[in-house]
């Protein structure tokens, strides 16, 4: 069995499910009459990472789209400097190309 690698979206998300086992038991907790203080910031704090998470989502979404822009302007640009482009297979092509006119025996 071959391990891959996580990425970071997904250790970002196992962090957030590790939050969210960390307030389930805190609910649990305060069920059975503790104090819900710790309760409350642990949700602050999970909402805080969670805005966090979706912020950073979408600038890195939008660098991506702009990433992805560039690489088709690119491509844009080396199709048409490559358009008119011609690569002779033979003398003869080559000869004709250049305008050198020449006498073949």
């Amino acid at each position: 069995m071959t391990n891959t690698p996580l990425t970071r979206e997904q250790k970002l998300m196992a962090e957030l499910v590790v939050q969210l086992g960390n307030i389930s038991e805190a609910i649990r907790a305060a069920a059975a009459g503790e104090d819900s203080s710790t309760l409350m910031t642990k949700i602050q704090e999970l909402q805080t990472e969670l805005t966090s998470a979706a912020q950073e989502r979408s600038e890195l979404s939008a660098a991506l789209a702009s990433a992805n822009a560039k690489v088709a302007d690119l491509q844009t640009s080396l199709s048409t400097v490559h358009e008119g482009d011609i690569t002779p297979d033979s003398i003869n092509e080559v000869m004709s190309t250049l305008g050198i006119d020449y006498d073949t025996v």
